[in-house]
C-alpha cells in the first residue's frame, strides 16, 4: 500500500505547543463574546401562535443552538403567542419566559430549559403551630442550588431556595420535606428539630437526556439502535485498580474480563466481548479519544466515559478491527468556570488471594516412601531421616513451605492530582499521577508516573472553529526476577530442600539452581517503558448542521529491558560448590503508530424528521523496531553495562516491520418523530497484511429501533417511562495475523550452504505464504429491548448470534519441510447467547439513596466448520462441535479397585497387598500400553472395544469459557456515609490443574495436602489414585485434572464518609471524603489451585497469584 506523509513526533509537539499558546492568548477575549452572540442572533417568525416545542425547533434550525429539557417536567405543548417578524434570540427567550414561566441557561450553544417552579404560598389553618425551619441546599460538590423547591409533603406549603441555596419554610417536627430541582433527584428529609438543615442533591440524568459515546460522535441513549454497554467510571474512582481494563470485570453484560495475573505491571485483563471468534488474538479494538491505543495506558480516574460496542451495527464503522468488539474511552475535559483542584490518594497492603495448602516434610517423605514401594522400589527416607526433618533443628533437614518463602505481603500507594477549569472560549484539564506497587512475589515491583493534558479552544463567531489538543504519557519501571518462570516454579519446591546451610550459603536444589538466592544476589530484569501520545483535532462548522473535522494522532512506545543474571556461588548437598556465571541481555523495542482521520458531518431536523450523515477517511501507519545484545562473565554484580562483559560471548540481533491500513467509511442515521429509528454503516478497509488480490474488505451494517412508549396505545401506561425494541445485522473483519504476512514467502539470513565442500552464506524460506488468504469476517445478528419502569428500573436485554467465517489459522505441514506453517482460512465459529442488565435506583424519606445493578450473560461458543484437519493435541484441541481451545483428553471413570482384579492362589486374601500379582478380570476395561493396578485411574472406554487408547477414547473434557458470567453492584449513601460493594462470578467453567503440586512428585515439587486422602488398600478412594513415582498410569491428560473453576468473588467493598460541606466551606474545600477499600475481599469456589480466575494457558503452579488489596484513601476537591 502507498504511504501518506505523516507528521513526526517533534513536529506534533511543536504544533501542540503553538496551538496551546494561541489558545491561552485567545482566553483573554472578552467574556461578553457569548452575550454578543446571544444578543445578536436574529430569529424570523412567520406566524403568531406556536406550541413551545415548535418554537424550539424553529430556533434550532435558524441558530447554532440546541435546547435541552426534561419532557417529563416541561409542558412542551403549551401555547405561546409571539409577534410575527424578526426579533433577537434574547428577546424571544424573554418573551417565552414571561408567558410560560420557564427560564433558560446558555452554555456552549446549548440552551437548558428550566421548568417553572410551582410554589404555593403557605396557608395555615387556625390553631396550627408550625415552626420556621431553615436550611441550605447544595449539590454533591458543595455548590448552592438556587430556585430549588422545598415543600411539606402532603400539604400545599412550599418555598424555594435563594441564590445561595438558603430556604425558610414553616413545618412541624415529624413533617417530611420534599426538595426537588430539575436535573436532580428529589430528596425527602424528615424534620426532627428546629436545627438548620443541610441537604445535598444528586444530579439526575434521565434516560431521555443521557448521551452515549459512539463511533465518531455521541448519541442520545433513547436513539441507540445498537448494543452499547456503559461502564460507570464514577464507581471506579477510588477502587485500587492499577489498570483500566479491570474496570470491565463484571460491569457490562456480554463482556468477560479475566484478570490473568496479580503481577505488578502485568495485571491487566483478558477481554472477550460476546465470546471468542478467532483462533488468534481476540483483543477488542480500544480507542482513546478517537485514537487506537492500549487501554492500560489511560488512568481509570482520568476516564470520563467508557462505551463498549458489542454488536456489528455499533462497531462496523471500524471495519477490519472490530470483529472482537470495540471499547471507546473518552478522557475528562475542562469546563467553563473557576479553577477546580482534585487530589486523591490511597495507601495499602497486598497479599495473595490464596496459596495452595501443601505437605510438610514428614508427610512428604512418608508419602514418597509409599510411592517408591508402589513403583517397585524401596524405602528412600528411613525413620531416622524423617526424625531429622521432624526435629526442625538442622537447616539441611528443613521443613519449608516455599510458598511462604517466595510470596508475602506487599505495599501499594497511589497519588492523583488534577486541575481543570476554563472560560467560554478555552477549557483545560491537567492530570498527574504516580503509582508505587510492590509485588507479592519476591523481587517484583512496579512504579508508574503518568500525565494527561486536554485543551479545547473555541474561535470565530458562534464558536464555529474548535481546536483541541491532547497530550499524555507515562513512564513505567518494572522489576522482576530474571527467570520469573523459574522463580514461580521454585515456589512449589518440596519442603525437604534446604534454602541455606548453617554458614548462610545458598544451597542448590539437587545440584541445580536456587532462584531465591539468585534473586537476593541481584538477578533482576528491569524494564523501562516510555509511552507518549499526542493528538491535534480541529472542527469547523461550515453552515448550520454541517461541519468538517480532522484529527491527527501520534503514539510512540519504547521499552528497554536489562535482564541480569548475577554471579552466584551455590553450595551442593554433596559438599561441593557450583558457580553460576553472570550474564546480561539488553533489548530495546520501539513501536510508533500514526493516525490521520478526516470527517464530514451533517445533521438536519425538519418537522418530525431528524437526519444525520457522516463520511470519513483514515490512514494508519505502524512501525516497529527491535534490537538485542548479550554478553556474559561480568567482573561483578554491580556494573551492569553491556560492554563490560566478555566480548567473546557477545551475540546480537535486530528486526523491524511496517504496516499500513487505509479506510473509507460512512454512516446514516434517520429518526421519525423520535419513534422510528434507522442506522446504516459502511466501511471499506485496505490492509498491507494481505496480498494485493485480497487486500480490501467491505463491512456493512444496518439497524433499526422502535420506541413503543411514544405510541398512543401505550401512553396511558403511567408506569412505563420508556420502551424500545432494537434489531441489527452487520459484518465485521479481523486482520490479526503475522505482521510480516504480505503475500510473499518470508526469507531469513544467516543460513549457510555447502557448495563443493565450501560453506557460503545465504538466505532461506522460513515461512510459506498463502496468497489466497483473506479477511476473517464476523456476521452478527442482534435483537434487543430497552425499558424504564416507574423511573426506578432500567432494563436492557439482548439476544445475539455471531458467526465468524474464514478463521485464520496456521495450516499443519510436514515437519520435513523445516518451515513455519502458512496461514489458511481454516473454518467457522459461532457465538450465540443472551445478555441482560437491570438497574434499580431509589431515594427514601430518611435521606437514604440506593443504586443496584445486576447483569448476566450466557454464551455458547462452538466451532461449526473446519477447512483443514482438526488439531487434536492434548490438553487442548480444535474440534468441530466444541468450543475453541477446549480441553481434550481421557475421561476418568473412577479408580481401579481390588475387586476388579484376581491374584495368585485364587485371589487368596491372606497374601499381603505388596506381594500380590494382579490381573484384571475379564470384561474390565484395560488401558493400552501399561498394566493397570489397584488404585490407578480408570478411563472411560468411548470406543466400546474394552481398551482405552489415543485413537478412540480421547474426547472433550472441559471448556475454558463459562456458561454464565454475572455481576452485581450495590451503592448506598446516607447522611455523608456511603457503602458500595461489587460481586463478580462465573459458572460452568473448568480449570485444568495439571501442574506440580497436583501431580505427585513432579520434579522437585511439593504436593497438595489433599493427597493425604489418596487411594490405599485400607482407604479405597474413588477420587484420588494411589501414589507412584513414574506417573505413567495416572499423570496423563484426563478429566482427573479438570476442576470446577466456577467462583463468586467479592471483587470490591468500600465504606466512606464525606464531611459536611458546611464545615468544609470555611476552609475553602468543596468536598472531602475518606474511605476504606478491600479489593478481591473473598472468593467462594471449589477450585484447589492458586486461583480460579486464570487463562487457559495457566495450567501450571507458576501462574502469578491474584492479590487481595486493602487500602485507606482520601479524595478532596478545592
Amino acid at each position: 500500500m502507498g504511504r501518506i506523509g505523516m507528521l513526526p513526533g517533534k513536529v506534533l509537539y511543536a504544533l501542540s505547543l503553538l496551538i496551546a499558546l494561541s489558545l491561552f492568548n485567545f482566553a483573554k477575549a472578552s467574556p461578553g463574546d457569548r452575550d454578543q452572540d446571544y444578543n445578536s442572533t436574529v430569529i424570523k417568525l412567520t406566524k403568531k401562535k406556536f406550541l413551545l416545542v415548535e418554537l424550539f425547533t424553529i430556533v434550532e434550525m435558524q441558530a447554532s443552538v440546541k435546547f435541552a429539557y426534561d419532557a417529563t417536567e416541561l409542558n412542551v405543548r403549551e401555547p405561546v403567542e409571539i409577534s410575527a417578524g424578526k426579533l433577537r434570540l434574547k428577546q424571544l427567550l424573554n418573551e417565552i419566559s414571561k408567558q410560560s414561566g420557564a427560564t433558560f441557561e446558555w452554555s456552549k450553544n446549548v440552551v437548558t430549559v428550566i421548568p417553572p417552579v410551582k410554589v404555593t404560598p403557605a396557608v395555615f389553618n387556625v390553631g396550627e403551630n408550625r415552626t420556621g425551619i431553615t436550611g441550605k441546599v447544595v449539590d454533591k460538590n458543595g455548590q448552592p442550588v438556587a430556585k430549588a423547591t422545598v415543600a411539606v409533603k402532603g400539604t400545599s406549603t412550599a418555598a424555594s431556595t435563594d441564590e445561595n441555596g438558603i430556604f425558610k419554610i414553616n413545618a412541624n417536627p415529624g413533617d417530611v420535606l420534599e426538595i426537588s430541582f430539575v436535573g436532580y433527584r428529589t430528596v425527602e428529609v424528615k424534620v426532627t428539630s428546629t436545627t438548620d438543615l443541610s441537604v445535598v442533591l444528586d444530579e439526575l440524568k434521565p434516560l431521555l437526556n443521557e448521551v452515549v459515546v459512539i463511533a465518531y460522535g455521541t448519541q442520545k441513549k433513547t436513539n441507540l439502535t445498537g448494543a452499547v454497554g456503559i461502564v460507570k467510571m464514577d464507581d471506579m474512582a477510588t477502587r485500587p485498580i492499577t489498570n483500566t481494563s479491570q474496570a470491565l470485570q463484571g460491569t457490562v453484560a456480554g463482556v468477560y474480563a479475566l484478570q490473568a495475573s496479580g503481577k505488578p505491571g502485568d495485571d491487566g485483563t483478558v477481554i472477550d466481548i460476546r465470546g471468542v471468534g478467532t483462533f488468534g488474538d481476540n483483543t477488542p479494538l480500544v480507542l482513546i479519544d478517537g485514537v487506537p491505543g492500549n487501554i492500560n495506558d489511560v488512568n481509570a480516574v482520568d476516564v470520563q466515559s467508557m462505551s463498549v460496542l458489542k454488536d456489528a451495527a455499533s462497531a462496523s464503522i471500524y471495519g477490519s478491527r472490530a470483529a472482537n468488539g470495540v471499547i471507546l474511552i473518552t478522557t475528562k475535559k475542562g469546563t467553563a468556570g473557576s479553577l477546580k483542584i482534585n487530589y486523591s490518594a490511597y495507601i495499602g497492603t497486598q497479599k495473595p488471594t490464596r496459596l495452595p495448602h501443601v505437605l510438610n516434610s514428614v508427610d512428604y517423605t512418608t508419602l514418597y516412601n509409599e510411592a517408591s514401594l508402589n513403583s517397585g522400589g524401596s524405602i528412600v527416607y528411613p525413620d531416622s531421616t524423617i526424625a531429622k526433618y521432624k526435629a526442625h533443628n538442622n537447616p539441611m533437614y528443613p521443613d519449608i513451605d516455599y510458598f511462604n518463602v517466595y510470596y508475602g505481603s506487599a505495599a501499594i500507594q497511589n497519588h492523583r492530582l488534577s486541575l481543570s477549569g476554563g472560560t467560554d472560549n478555552i477549557n483545560y484539564a491537567v492530570m498527574l499521577g504516580h503509582l508505587d506497587q510492590d509485588g507479592v512475589l519476591v523481587g517484583t515491583n512496579y512504579k508508574k508516573t503518568d500525565f494527561r493534558t486536554n485543551l479545547d479552544g473555541f474561535f470565530l463567531k458562534n464558536k464555529k472553529l474548535r481546536i483541541s489538543t491532547k497530550l499524555a504519557g507515562n513512564l513505567g519501571v518494572k522489576n522482576e526476577p530474571t527467570d520469573l518462570w523459574s522463580a514461580e516454579w521454585y515456589a512449589t519446591l518440596a519442603p525437604i530442600h534446604p534454602l541455606q546451610n548453617a554458614a548462610g550459603q545458598w544451597v542448590s536444589v539437587n545440584g541445580e539452581r536456587n532462584f531465591y538466592g539468585e534473586i537476593k544476589e541481584g538477578s533482576t530484569a528491569q524494564t523501562n517503558r516510555y509511552y507518549f501520545t499526542g493528538q491535534v483535532e480541529a472542527e469547523y462548522k461550515i453552515v448550520d448542521g454541517l461541519s468538517a473535522q480532522i484529527t491527527y494522532g501520534y503514539n510512540v512506545t519504547n521499552s528497554k529491558t536489562k535482564a541480569f543474571h548475577a554471579n552466584v556461588t551455590l553450595y551442593n548437598e554433596s559438599g561441593t560448590t557450583t558457580n553460576l556465571a553472570s550474564n546480561l541481555n539488553v533489548s530495546n523495542e520501539t513501536d510508533v503508530q500514526t493516525l490521520l482521520t478526516s470527517l464530514l458531518k451533517y445533521n438536519k431536523s425538519f418537522g418530525k424528521h431528524d437526519v444525520t450523515v457522516l463520511g470519513g477517511y483514515s490512514e494508519e501507519q505502524f512501525n516497529y523496531d527491535w534490537e538485542s545484545g548479550y554478553r556474559a562473565n561480568f567482573v561483578n554484580n554491580q556494573q551492569r553495562v553491556l560492554n563490560l562483559g566478555d566480548p567473546a560471548t557477545q551475540t546480537n540481533n535486530a528486526g523491524s516491520y511496517d504496516l499500513g491500513l487505509r479506510s473509507y467509511f460512512g454512516r446514516l442515521n434517520y429518526a421519525f418523530d423520535g419513534k422510528y429509528l434507522f442506522e446504516a454503516n459502511l466501511r471499506r478497509d485496505g490492509s498491507s497484511r494481505f496480498s494485493k488480490e485480497n487486500q480490501w474488505g467491505t463491512f456493512p451494517s444496518f439497524s433499526a429501533g422502535w420506541v413503543l412508549s411514544k405510541e398512543n396505545f401505550l401512553r396511558t401506561l403511567s408506569w412505563l417511562n420508556h420502551l424500545k425494541l432494537r434489531a441489527s445485522w452487520g459484518r465485521l473483519g479481523n486482520q490479526n495475523i503475522s505482521n510480516y504476512y504480505n503475500g510473499s514467502d518470508i526469507l531469513s539470513t544467516g543460513n549457510n550452504y555447502s557448495l563443493g565442500g565450501t560453506l557460503y552464506s545465504g538466505v532461506a524460506i522460513t515461512q510459506m505464504t498463502n496468497k489466497e488468504l483473506t479477511w476473517e469476517t464476523a456476521q452478527q445478528l442482534d435483537y434487543g429491548i430497552d425499558m424504564v419502569v416507574k423511573n426506578d428500573f432500567e432494563i436492557t436485554a439482548d439476544w445475539f448470534d455471531k458467526r465468524t467465517k474464514n478463521l485464520l489459522l496456521n495450516q499443519p505441514i510436514p515437519l520435513t519441510m523445516a518451515e513455519a506453517a502458512p496461514y489458511a482460512n481454516a473454518g467457522e465459529v459461532q457465538n450465540k447467547g443472551i445478555e441482560a442488565a437491570v438497574t434499580w435506583k431509589k431515594s427514601f424519606a430518611n435521606g437514604l439513596h440506593i443504586r443496584a445493578t445486576v447483569n448476566a450473560s450466557h454464551i455458547v461458543n462452538k466451532i461449526t466448520k473446519m477447512n483443514v484437519a482438526e488439531q487434536l493435541v492434548s490438553p487442548k484441541a480444535i474440534k468441530v462441535g466444541a468450543a475453541i481451545n477446549s480441553f481434550y483428553g481421557y475421561k476418568m471413570d473412577g479408580i481401579y479397585q481390588i475387586s476388579d482384579f484376581t491374584w495368585q492362589n485364587n485371589s487368596d486374601a491372606s497374601i499381603p497387598y505388596a506381594s500380590r500379582t494382579y490381573t484384571l478380570k475379564p470384561g474390565v476395561v484395560q488401558v493400552a500400553n501399561y498394566t493397570a493396578q489397584p488404585g490407578d485411574i480408570k478411563y472411560r472406554d468411548l470406543g466400546k472395544d474394552n481398551i482405552v487408547d489415543m485413537n478412540n477414547d480421547r474426547t472433550i473434557i472441559g471448556s475454558q469459557f463459562p456458561d454464565l458470567t454475572y455481576g452485581f453492584t450495590f451503592n448506598a449513601d446516607w447522611k455523608g456515609f456511603d457503602l458500595s460493594f461489587f460481586l463478580q462470578g462465573v459458572k460452568g467453567i473448568q480449570g485444568y490443574t495439571y501442574y506440580e503440586i497436583a501431580t505427585p512428585f513432579s520434579g522437585f515439587a511439593n504436593m497438595g495436602d489433599w493427597w493425604l486422602n489418596r487411594w490405599t488398600p485400607t482407604n479405597p478412594s474413588n477420587t484420588l489414585p494411589r501414589l507412584t513415582l513414574d506417573g505413567v498410569r495416572n499423570n496423563i491428560h484426563s478429566s482427573f485434572y479438570m476442576e470446577n473453576a466456577a467462583y463468586l468473588r467479592m471483587k470490591n467493598i468500600e465504606l466512606g464518609y464525606s464531611i459536611s460541606p458546611n464545615i468544609l466551606n470555611k476552609a475553602g474545600i468543596r468536598s472531602l471524603r475518606v474511605y476504606g477499600n478491600i479489593q478481591n475481599a473473598f472468593t467462594v469456589t471449589k477450585f484447589k489451585g492458586f486461583d480460579p480466575e486464570q487463562t487457559v494457558n495457566q495450567t501450571r503452579a507458576q501462574a502469578f497469584p491474584q492479590v487481595r488489596v486493602m487500602t485507606m484513601g482520601v479524595n478532596v476537591n478545592f
